[in-house]
Order: structure tokens, then C-alpha cells, then sequence
């Protein structure tokens, strides 16, 4: 009986190791990873930077920051798609605002981390 459980576990068990071959997953595209680095500010207006980490077997299509406030829709302003890009905003009223990076490419968008700002105040 014990013979027939240990040849039962093996016949379930050999099929994984067997299968699991060599790791393949750095072959396959996925999503970008993107950074928000930070802002610089002018009287009205902000320039924000970002950073695209890796794009793994997919090439960038498009790159850029969304903003806004409790007042403002959301805004997107779309940079060159490399691996560093920045924008500009519009000039902007007084208030804090948000902003967050994005990245695009061939398999779906990402996003950095949300920074925030104050103009005029």
C-alpha cells in the first residue's frame, strides 16, 4: 500500500519539476515602470520631470504627467516618449495642486508617485 502512495505522489509530483523548465519571463513584455522625480516652479506655471525605470520588450509610446486640483479638471500634458521626459503646465491659478507621471507602451500605462505643489501662496 505504502508502494502504491509513494508512486501515486511521484507520478503528480515529476510532471511540475519537469514542466517547470527555465525561467522565461524576462522574454515577455510588461507594462512600463515610471517615476515622478519632482517640479520646478515658475510665477504660474510648473515644469515636471519624470523618469520611465524600464520597459520591458515593449517599446514607450507615450509618456507624460495628468494635474490638477479640487477646482481644476484633470489635465494631461504629454512629454516625448524616453526614457527621461518633463513637461509644462498651463499657467495655473493660486491653489496646491497634484501631479503624477505616466508612462505608455505596448502592453498598458503606468503611473509614478503623486507629488504636490503651491502656486502663489
Amino acid at each position: 500500500m505504502k508502494l502504491f502512495v509513494y508512486l501515486s505522489v511521484l507520478t503528480a509530483v515529476v510532471p511540475l519539476f519537469l514542466s517547470c523548465g527555465e525561467d522565461r519571463s524576462a522574454e515577455q513584455p510588461f507594462p512600463p515602470e515610471v517615476q515622478t522625480l519632482g517640479y520646478e516652479q515658475d510665477a504660474d506655471s510648473v515644469f515636471l520631470f519624470g523618469k520611465v525605470l524600464s520597459s520591458p520588450n515593449s517599446s514607450l509610446v507615450q509618456c507624460g504627467f495628468a494635474y490638477g486640483n479640487d477646482t481644476l479638471r484633470l489635465k494631461t500634458v504629454a512629454a516625448a516618449p524616453s526614457e527621461e521626459f518633463k513637461a509644462a503646465t498651463r499657467p495655473l491659478e493660486k491653489g496646491t495642486y497634484f501631479a503624477v507621471s505616466f508612462a505608455q507602451n505596448g502592453v498598458g500605462t503606468s503611473y509614478g508617485d503623486t507629488i504636490y505643489f503651491k502656486i502663489g501662496e
